[in-house]
């Protein structure tokens, strides 16, 4: 069973340049779409607070540090139902005009922490309402944590808001890396297709190509000679005067 033929450089480049209109518009149709699709990333409104427990014990990397443990459940206290409850009617109040139902709310809202910092993600497709909701989940937080991580009786924690929102922007977050990789593959896909098209194509499209399918060599290249009105280079003595003998 023969090897099958090694690809150089030159025939690869052959082969893409077949194809040129594959390798050139697939990613170009990938970059546009992935374009216009980011192009209205939602606003995003960000608040940091701090939550410290009576009798904190102190105590770096202990697991029993009370704080520790109530921040721990305070991602999932900011999705849960309750938690947008509170916040939606709040919005209620203070802006009727929003009509963000606790649905909405709860849809908006990512929560975060890292040691005794919680911080709350707002993100919805207008601006003024990831801000709304950004300030509501700051005025309800303090009364949600010592309502459901604070158990009865005890002392209240003390939430301290350290990052107000103050504005919503747009959350590019890694727009323009997300697209670059998206482009690069299917550039590779782009490639990769054109090669298993050469590959399927039983065409010669060489001299190279029909030497090796017929195992001879090729005399006459009639594509040199086409329009020229002369002989082929592949036959240089042909037609030349010969010497006197």
């Amino acid at each position: 069973m023969s090897a099958a033929p090694e690809l150089s450089v030159r025939d690869a480049l052959a082969v893409l340049g077949r194809q040129w209109w594959m390798v050139v518009a697939l990613p170009l149709a990938v970059l546009t779409a992935s374009l216009a699709l980011s192009a209205d990333p939602p606003f995003i409104a960000t608040m940091r607070a701090t939550v410290l427990i009576p009798g904190d014990t102190e105590i770096p990397g202990s697991a029993e540090r009370p704080e520790l443990m109530v921040l721990d459940d305070a991602p999932a206290l900011v999705g849960s139902r309750v938690f947008a409850e509170a916040v939606a009617a709040r919005l209620r109040t203070v802006s009727p005009s929003l009509e963000l139902d606790a649905e909405d709310v709860r849809a908006a809202l990512v929560a975060e922490r890292h040691s005794r910092v919680v911080t709350i993600h707002a993100r919805h497709d207008r601006q003024r309402e990831a801000l709304a909701l950004a300030v509501g989940a700051a005025a309800v937080l303090p009364d949600a944590v010592n309502r459901y991580l604070v158990a009865d009786g005890a002392d209240p924690a003390t939430v301290r808001l350290i990052d107000p929102p103050r504005r919503a922007t747009r959350d590019n977050g890694n727009r323009a890396l997300i697209v670059a990789l998206q482009t690069v593959v299917a550039l590779m896909v782009a490639i990769g297709l054109a090669f298993l098209a050469a590959s399927l194509d039983d065409r010669l499209h060489s001299i190279a190509n029909v030497e090796a399918a017929l195992g001879l060599p090729v005399l006459v290249d009639g594509r040199a000679a086409r329009g020229t009105g002369g002989l082929p280079r592949r036959w240089p003595n042909v037609g030349q005067p010969r010497g006197r003998a």
